[in-house]
C-alpha cells in the first residue's frame, strides 16, 4: 500500500521558516500597513484553478500575497479592542493540534485530547478560585462561550417555572426578564436575539463614572420583575476595565425567587488569578455561569475560549449531548469526560491543548506575572498621557485598559480630535489603539494584552501619541 506522508515535512519546514520569520518581525513591522481591500484581491484572488500546483509554490505565493494584509496583531505594540498575542507554547501546541487532527466531542475520539482538556479544565478552575467541580467547555470564543452559558440558564430558569424547553420549545413559555448594566456587551445582545430571548426583554440598570453596575440600582430593577429573570454582569468593562460588585449583585440574584447570574468575563476574568488583583473579582465564584475569552488576556491563538458552569448538570442537560442518535450510545456511556456535554460544539479541534500547554510552561507563577505586568503597562501609559495638558484619563485605571480623549473643548471638538487622533496613529502604523465609546463620549480605548509587551513599547507609544495630539490639535 502506498502512502504519501512523508509529503508533509517539506512543506512543513517551509510554513516553519515563513511562520519563524513573520514572528520575529512583529517587534518592529508597521501594526497596519494600510493596504486597500482592491489591492488585496488582485493579490489574492482570480480566477478557480483548474489544475494543480505544487504545493510548495501554492504556500509561498500565498505567504507572499497575504502580506500585505496582514495586522500585526500579535506584536507588542497593538493595543486596540481586546486582542493578546499567543504564549510560545500554546502557539506550538496549537500546531500539534492540526496535525494530530482530533475530533474531540467524545473520549473514544481521541482519549488523550479528552484528558488533557480535562485537566487544563481543572487547572483552570484551581488557578481563578472558582467552584471545585464546575463544568468547562471549550468554544470558539466568549461569543460562543455566551450562546451556550445563556441557553443553558434559559432553560434552568424555565425547569423552575415547571416549562421544559427542550420538549415543548418557546412558544408558550414564561417570558425571561434580562437584567444588564448599561454597559452591556454586543455579543450579550447577539446572544439572545438568537437563543429566542429577544431584546426588548433587556431592563438596563445605570453605571457609575467607572462603569460599574450599580447595586442599588439593581435593586430597584429586580423589584420589578416578576418571573424567571436572568442577569448578566460584567468583569472587565471593554471601556474602562472595571469590574461589577459580584457580591453584591450575587445577594440581590439569590433573594429573587427564580433569578441566574451569569458574568461575562471576556476580558477580565483572568485577574482572579492574581494576589493583587483577585479583589476585584470577590464573590463572582457565586455566579452560576461565566464566559471568558482564551485569545485575549491569556493570549492562547485564536480561536479560544471557555464556559464555565457551577452546576455541571444544568449544561449537560442544556446541550443534550445524550440525544446525538444510536450510532454514538456506545461513545457516551463510557465513564469519562465527553466534551459534547460541555458546549454547542459537535466536532471541534482541540482547543483545550494550547492551555494546557500553557499552564504547564508559565506555571501560575508565570502567568500571574504576566496578567500583573499588563496593568503596570496601562496605568504606565495612562499616568504618561495624564500629564499632558488636553488629555484626560476618563476612569480609574484598575486593569489592563482605559479611556481617553483630547482637547479642551465642548464634546463636539474633543470626539473629533479624539478621533483624527486615533486615526493617525492607525495610518503611521507604529501602533495601533482603536476608538470607542463612553458614556456618549468618543474616545481612544488604550488596551494591554499581550504578553511580549514591554515598557519601553509603552514608553515609545506615549511619545508617538503626544505627537500625534499636538499635530492634529494644530490641524484643528
Amino acid at each position: 500500500m502506498s502512502h504519501h506522508f512523508k509529503d508533509y515535512r517539506p512543506l512543513l519546514e517551509r510554513s516553519l521558516e515563513h511562520a519563524t520569520a513573520y514572528l520575529e518581525s512583529l517587534g518592529e513591522r508597521p501594526v497596519d500597513k494600510e493596504t486597500t481591500s482592491q489591492q488585496l484581491r488582485e493579490l489574492i484572488g482570480g480566477d478557480l484553478p483548474s489544475g494543480a500546483s505544487e504545493p510548495g509554490k501554492v504556500i509561498d505565493d500565498m505567504v507572499n500575497a497575504l502580506d500585505a494584509g496582514l495586522v500585526a496583531s500579535g506584536g507588542p505594540r497593538f493595543f486596540g479592542y481586546a486582542i493578546g498575542g499567543t504564549f510560545p507554547a500554546s502557539l506550538a501546541a496549537d500546531w500539534l493540534v492540526s496535525a494530530w487532527d482530533q475530533n474531540v466531542p467524545y473520549y473514544v475520539s481521541s482519549p488523550a485530547m479528552a484528558v488533557a482538556e480535562e485537566t487544563a479544565a481543572e487547572w483552570m478552575i484551581d488557578l481563578l478560585g472558582l467552584t471545585q467541580g464546575s463544568a468547562v467547555g471549550f468554544t470558539s470564543g466568549a461569543q460562543e462561550a455566551i450562546y451556550t452559558s445563556l441557553i443553558t440558564a434559559r432553560n434552568s430558569l424555565l425547569a423552575n417555572a415547571d416549562w421544559d424547553v427542550a420538549t415543548k420549545g418557546l412558544y408558550g413559555a414564561p417570558r425571561i426578564n434580562v437584567v444588564v448594566s448599561d454597559q452591556i456587551h454586543s455579543t450579550i445582545k447577539r446572544a439572545l436575539s438568537m437563543i429566542g430571548l429577544g431584546v426588548e426583554c433587556i431592563k438596563k440598570v445605570p453605571t457609575d463614572s467607572n462603569l460599574r453596575l450599580i447595586p442599588s440600582e439593581l435593586n430597584r430593577v429586580l423589584s420589578d420583575c416578576n418571573g424567571p429573570t436572568l442577569v448578566c454582569a460584567q468583569a472587565g468593562c471593554i471601556d474602562s476595565g472595571a469590574f461589577d460588585p459580584f457580591d453584591e449583585i450575587a445577594d440581590a440574584v439569590a433573594a429573587h425567587e427564580n433569578a441566574w447570574l451569569h458574568v461575562d468575563g471576556a476580558i477580565g476574568l483572568w485577574a482572579a488569578a492574581s494576589d493583587s488583583q483577585k479583589h476585584l473579582l470577590k464573590g463572582i465564584e457565586r455566579a452560576d455561569s461565566i464566559d471568558t475569552d482564551g485569545h485575549k488576556w491569556f493570549n492562547m491563538p485564536y480561536d479560544c475560549g471557555m464556559v464555565i458552569v457551577k452546576d455541571p448538570s444544568k449544561i449537560t442537560s442544556a446541550m443534550g449531548g445524550s440525544n446525538m442518535g444510536d450510532y454514538l450510545n456506545d461513545a457516551m456511556e463510557k465513564p469519562d469526560r465527553n466534551a459534547i456535554n460541555f458546549g454547542i460544539a459537535a466536532s471541534r479541534r482541540a482547543r483545550g491543548l494550547p492551555v494546557y500547554a500553557a499552564f504547564k510552561s508559565l506555571g501560575k507563577e508565570g502567568i500571574v506575572a504576566h496578567l500583573d505586568n499588563c496593568v503596570t503597562l496601562a496605568k504606565r501609559m495612562a499616568d504618561k498621557l495624564a500629564q499632558v495638558e488636553g488629555v484626560t484619563i476618563l476612569n480609574d485605571v484598575v486593569s489592563n485598559r482605559f479611556s481617553a480623549q483630547f482637547g479642551i473643548g465642548d464634546d463636539e471638538y474633543r470626539n473629533e480630535l479624539t478621533d483624527r487622533v486615533v486615526h493617525r496613529l492607525q495610518q503611521e502604523g507604529f501602533l495601533y489603539p482603536s476608538t470607542s465609546g463612553y458614556k456618549g463620549l468618543k474616545t481612544m480605548l488604550f488596551s494591554v494584552l499581550n504578553y511580549h509587551t514591554s515598557e519601553q513599547d509603552i514608553d515609545q507609544s506615549a511619545e508617538k501619541i503626544i505627537q500625534a495630539y499636538k499635530a492634529e490639535l494644530a490641524l484643528m
